[in-house]
């Protein structure tokens, strides 16, 4: 029950900052969206942590001005490789948290970017773009993961849950 609260809690936390808080700064919108998912994906062994993945996903997709299904399809996919990484190499270090988060916040936004590009003929990429996700989604999305993973560490010994050594 308490793996339950804690993915049910980052949910709503998703939900709240991200359509309200950080929406009304225009320079700082990290993905919460994905970021959870993530995180969860890095640190929960289970399989389950591909639908969760496409669950935050879906939210995602509700909230964003995108064509339904674009976001948890490519969460969905994303979750594999964080979950390969989680299981083959990943040590537990904060700072590794971060790169990782930040490589796979990048390759999901060219995933997004290309699903879209491939289904539905939208503009071009371009060096102003990147720089744009670089500086407004990327790097507060890396800023938040460790102040999440704390969070996450504090909740899972707060419920007595671990996460990583967990499997349903």
């Amino acid at each position: 029950m308490g793996a339950f609260f804690i993915c049910f809690f980052f949910w709503i936390a998703a939900v709240l900052l991200e359509t309200s808080l950080f929406a009304i700064v225009p320079w700082f919108k990290p993905n919460l969206f994905f970021l959870f998912p993530c995180l969860l994906c890095l640190r929960w062994r289970g399989f389950e942590t591909h639908i969760l993945a496409a669950f935050f996903g879906l939210t995602a997709d509700c909230f964003s001005t995108i064509p339904f299904g674009i976001y948890g399809f490519s969460f969905f996919l994303i979750s594999f490789f964080i979950r390969w990484y989680a299981v083959k190499i990943y040590q537990g270090s904060n700072l590794v948290s971060v790169i990782v988060v930040s490589a796979v916040t990048l390759i999901n936004n060219l995933l997004v970017y290309f699903l879209l590009n491939l289904f539905f003929a939208e503009g071009d990429m371009t060096f102003r773009w990147l720089l744009g996700l670089i500086t407004t989604e990327i790097i507060p999305t890396a800023i938040l993961t460790i102040p999440s993973l704390y969070l996450l560490f504090m909740m899972e010994s707060r419920y007595r849950v671990r996460l990583a050594m967990r499997k349903f």
